[in-house]
């Protein structure tokens, strides 16, 4: 069987399930068919830049109510990822049935491999995320503040805290080139904090880490004692019973909307239409902020621990987030001497 007739084939699926979705006017249906026809599959295959721990959380609760669906997990820092993927579209071979990555300057570049698609519940999310088509915020990730509660460190309470001397040396830093959620937090830092943050910030001598993982693992060290870091690589280190607090500063929270959808091409077209609606449901996104510590954007969802009604986010400006990126990194980089 040829290439051809494998899209063919799976096009014409999609659209008889469309059909009969529309003939039966029965949304329960629907749901039902297309988990069967998922079941069929069997498998899908997402790429993404979300961290490795997070998404394995996620798929394992998709998997406790589907649990007839493989779910492989590619992950891969977003700039590498993007290369990838463009590497496989050049040459006609991309692996994804989902691409869920955190940087929206990177996903422009290879917008057209996604399929036509929106969620049952599209109009619970917000319109300032829906810029780029067929892409959503399955995941939410947000900065927020941790330190060390078995150093007898000061918590801090705000953002522009840690450039206060009483924190020299002593405040992680994820390098802002990292990947999109941590250049929304150096986005949110300089437009939000002060325009002169970054400086305040580096004359503080911040130990300096490659991303949000080892940065919560630094500060349950020692190596550093107070520092901004994902929710999601924080929140079930405290769960666990690491020496480890959350602050969520006054400022507010920077959060990074997901850009994640289904590839146009797509091997398991169902399998990955169910994994996607399931995700942006409010079961999914319940899973996400509860099990994986994250926010999310949906109308009505849960807070995350310790979060509550006077807890503010932070969506960037899609056009600053895009346009500013290249030029503001290059300036963080100088800033902090990464190289």
């Amino acid at each position: 069987m040829n290439t051809t007739t494998i899209k063919i084939r799976h096009g014409v699926m999609l659209a008889i399930l469309a059909s009969v979705f529309a003939a039966t006017g029965s949304h329960a249906s629907g749901d039902k068919m297309l988990q069967q026809a998922a079941e069929k599959e069997g498998q899908l295959v997402v790429y993404t830049a979300n961290q490795l721990e997070s998404e394995q959380d996620l798929v394992a609760q998709f998997n406790k109510e589907y649990p007839n669906i493989k779910v492989e997990i590619v992950r891969a820092p977003g700039g590498r990822l993007a290369t990838r993927i463009e590497t496989e579209v050049a040459a006609g071979k991309l692996g994804a049935d989902v691409i869920d990555m955190s940087d929206r300057g990177l996903v422009e570049g290879f917008k057209q491999v996604f399929a036509d698609y929106s969620p049952p519940n599209a109009d619970k999310y917000p319109d300032s995320l829906k810029d780029i088509p067929n892409v959503w915020p399955k995941t939410v990730w947000g900065f927020v503040i941790a330190y060390n509660a078995a150093s007898g460190v000061e918590p801090p309470t705000s953002w522009a805290d840690l450039t206060k001397q009483k924190y020299h040396g002593k405040v992680a830093t994820v390098v802002a080139n990292s990947g999109g959620s941590t250049w929304t937090r150096a986005l949110f830092e300089r437009k939000v904090v002060s325009d002169d943050y970054w400086e305040k910030l580096a004359a503080n001598k911040p130990v300096l880490y490659p991303s949000g993982a080892p940065a919560a693992s630094g500060i349950v060290r020692g190596e550093a004692l107070v520092g901004g870091v994902q929710s999601n690589s924080v929140i079930p280190m405290v769960r666990e019973g690491a020496p480890i607090k959350v602050v969520y500063p006054k400022e507010g929270i920077p959060v990074t909307a997901s850009v994640a959808g289904i590839v146009k091409d797509s091997k398991h077209p169902n399998a990955a239409r169910l994994f996607m609606n399931w995700a942006l449901s409010e079961k999914g996104q319940s899973a996400w902020v509860k099990n994986g510590g994250g926010f999310s954007v949906m109308e009505g969802a849960p807070l995350p621990e310790g979060a509550d009604s006077s807890t503010r986010i932070w969506i960037p400006d899609s056009k600053e987030y895009t346009t500013l990126r290249n030029d503001w990194l290059a300036q963080w980089n100088k800033i902090f001497g990464v190289h």
